[in-house]
């Protein structure tokens, strides 16, 4: 067993695991090859007695035994070489010399399972397979036509002898085909294996994603919330000095959550779509120029730190098109901000939307050139170009192509002598002008008094946001931090519009709706859903919740603005100041 395992393993020194696995197959594969040879040959030669097949026998076991030794000194491509060169060679041969008492239909089934299948084994790279597949077809049509035409005669055997080698040939050929179907089970059973591996591992992942994404997200809703409030305040108190003070600052607060925002919700989307889950498209009515301007304005957050100007070019008769709004709005978003993120300081993004034929064309640029070589790069996955301006996480280019690919579009970058283009085409359609009824978002005062409004989350410092904003407006709140909580609470206080978290202790926002929707006079009571469920988007929650009855979802970190919007679209009329 040891010599055997010598034999087994020779040339595997210094060697990686992939390359182990291929020269023990080479060496247990010749070494069987020539252990056949010297026993079926001396059966042939006994049969038979010529030169003719003791020579070419000798030939070929030697041979085999020539390759072992090859891969003993290193040669492992020359050892791989010469093993299938001999059997193509032995194939040809030993089929011509023999003719009936070789079975044609055994050496064609050799030819394709046992070649075929071992070189692929053997080699990876795509031109040797080609090679190796052109070979054995040359191969195939000269023994057929050598076959069919009697160019070269096979020797004369007798029927008797012809049998025992017609039997010999069949169980050796059958053996090589049974070795090679061997490996590929051995392939086969050790991919699922890493396949199985790198499943657990991934599933790890995403649970440790999970809960750090989840985690991430309520002090970043926080950090959000409490930047927006002071916002607020000081468009309030513009009058008073320390207001003034602090509006650089709180811009730069607001950038920063707004840039940590995006690279959640990037990570989040990229997930989503690697899990087959972001396929579904929506076809709606949206009025471009104001999705477009919504992008600048949250993007100008983040180019007020250096100066940067978002600049828009509307080159459309058109303001209302028909398409996914939110793939649209997050490939406009991404591409904007990549752009305000590498422009230099006091530089200029410039937004040109057009229309080519049946293509809407949105084309941003940004000062500064990429080198061509890294072009075709910043859209792959974790690529991004860092200098002295900024560096990014590499997923934001990456995710907007995929999201145009699911739009039927295309994207490609240029550079001029100071430009960065990226360009973007999507399929365009005009639709119908809309009549928009969204109020500018002002919080007044008095604009939400009388109201009582239930909040329900298990974390204070979200519910001190929410509360501080909607008390802003001349609310009443009432706090509970679970949904059991706040059932009795509804019950009791009859709220005019209730926000909740979803995932809570004691009762879940999803089976307080379902319970509160049960009970009589709450069939229509307002009921925003504030999800920090990270991977929430994977099990469809938003849909399920809107479903069940909830009038609005949104996604931790939240703005105000669209807080402020639901919240009017859906409070009853007279309850609202305006």
């Amino acid at each position: 067993m040891h010599i055997l395992n010598t034999i087994k393993t020779a040339g595997t020194q210094h060697s990686s695991e992939s390359e182990k696995r291929t020269i023990i197959i080479i060496n247990s594969l010749a070494f069987l090859t020539s252990m056949l040879v010297f026993a079926l040959g001396g059966v042939f030669y006994l049969l038979v007695n010529s030169l003719l097949i003791l020579l070419p026998l000798l030939l070929e076991g030697i041979g085999m035994l020539a390759v072992i030794a090859l891969n003993g000194l290193g040669k492992k491509d020359a050892a791989n070489f010469t093993l299938f060169a001999l059997h193509y060679l032995a194939a040809g041969y030993w089929t011509t010399l023999l003719g009936n008492a070789i079975p044609i239909e055994v050496v064609i089934a050799f030819l394709l399972i046992f070649l075929i299948c071992g070189s692929f084994l053997v080699y990876r790279a795509h031109k040797v397979r080609i090679v190796s597949l052109v070979a054995i077809a040359v191969l195939l049509v000269l023994i057929q036509a050598n076959t069919y035409f009697g160019v070269i005669r096979p020797m004369d055997i007798s029927p008797t002898s012809a049998y025992i080698m017609r039997l010999c040939t069949t169980g050796g050929m059958l053996t090589f085909i049974l070795f090679v179907i061997i490996q590929f089970m051995k392939e086969i059973n050790r991919l699922m294996d890493n396949l199985n591996k790198s499943n657990n591992v991934l599933a790890m992942n995403a649970a440790f994603l999970r809960e750090t994404f989840h985690e991430l997200k309520t002090p970043l809703n926080s950090i959000y919330g409490i930047a927006q409030l002071l916002e607020l305040a000081r468009k309030e108190n513009k009058q008073v000095p320390v207001m003034e003070e602090i509006g650089p600052d709180l811009k730069n607060l607001l950038a920063a959550s707004q840039l940590s925002k995006n690279i959640v919700n990037n990570v989040l989307d990229l997930k989503r779509i690697e899990a087959g889950k972001f396929l579904e498209i929506k076809i709606n009515t949206l009025h471009l120029r104001n999705c477009l301007e919504e992008c600048m304005a949250m993007n100008q957050y983040t180019g007020n730190l250096h100066g940067v100007k978002i600049r828009l070019r509307y080159d459309l008769p058109e303001l209302h098109i028909e398409s996914d709004e939110l793939i649209l709005t997050k490939i406009i978003n991404n591409l904007t901000s990549n752009a305000v993120k590498f422009s230099p300081p006091n530089g200029q993004v410039e937004i040109h939307v057009n229309r080519s034929g049946q293509l809407l064309c949105l084309r941003v640029m940004n000062e500064g050139v990429i080198a061509p070589e890294r072009m075709e790069k910043l859209f792959h996955a974790f690529e991004s170009e860092r200098n002295h301006i900024a560096s990014g996480t590499g997923i934001g280019l990456h995710l907007t192509r995929q999201l145009i690919t699911l739009l039927e579009g295309d994207i490609r970058v240029m550079t001029t002598d100071q430009h960065t283009i990226f360009e973007c085409t999507v399929p365009f359609k005009a639709a119908p002008p809309q009549k928009t009824t969204e109020k500018k978002f002002e919080l007044k005062k008095n604009e939400f008094e009388g109201l009582k409004v239930l909040i329900v989350d298990d974390n204070e410092m979200n519910q001190y946001v929410i509360r501080q904003f909607v008390s802003k407006g001349g609310a009443h709140t009432i706090l509970k931090a679970n949904g059991q909580e706040a059932l009795e609470a509804a019950l009791s206080e009859k709220p005019d519009i209730i926000i909740t978290d979803s995932q809570m202790p004691v009762m879940s926002g999803k089976e307080f709706l379902l319970q509160l929707r049960a009970q009589p006079g709450f069939a229509d009571t307002p009921f925003i859903v504030i999800s920090g469920d990270a991977f929430n988007k994977y099990s469809n929650e938003a849909e399920d919740l809107l479903r069940a009855g909830a009038h609005a979802y949104f996604n931790k970190p939240f703005s105000f603005e669209d807080l402020y919007t639901e919240m009017i679209k859906h409070l009853p009329a007279k309850s609202v100041t305006t």
